[in-house]
């Protein structure tokens, strides 16, 4: 008649798991009409001198992304495909797990709107499947102290 606290957790683990389960699969759905199945994780971090993006983008090669700069420098969008090489793909039977996405991507990173850029310095290098956007800041203009030595 009465369920323990147990059976109540566990009752609500499944129930979770069917719902997250369903939204998942009609996400795939979804996205895979309009061509879009993933995005890469990002990071986005600020240095005394510049703003830096890391992105995750492990099993692309440089060839295969695309890097622009908003012209009000306050979205930077990677657009990419990451494609499946796998020379055993015609035999397997069954996927006990998918956790890696193959195809196309876009992902618009929003950038410090209080960060002024230099457009004319940004550098960005994929090393070990991450690429590393470095957006250097703008010298402040203004009144500068001067440290003076002797």
């Amino acid at each position: 008649m009465f369920k323990s606290y147990d059976e109540m957790v566990e009752e609500l683990e499944r129930e979770m798991r069917r719902v997250s389960d369903d939204l998942l699969l009609q996400m795939f759905r979804m996205s895979s009409m309009s061509g879009e199945v993933w995005a890469p994780r990002v990071d986005v971090y600020e240095t005394v001198d510049a703003v830096v993006v890391k992105v995750c983008v492990a099993g692309l090669e440089p060839g295969n992304m695309e890097l622009t700069l908003s012209n009000d420098n306050r979205f930077l969008t990677l657009r990419g495909v990451r494609s499946e090489q796998d020379d055993d793909k015609a035999e397997r039977i069954r996927y006990h797990q998918l956790e890696v996405y193959y195809g196309p991507f876009e992902r618009v990173i929003a950038l410090p709107a209080d960060t002024s850029l230099d457009r004319d310095n940004l550098s960005a290098v994929y090393k070990e499947g991450f690429l590393k956007i470095v957006l250097p800041k703008k010298q402040r203009l203004g009144t500068r102290k001067i440290e003076i030595e002797g």
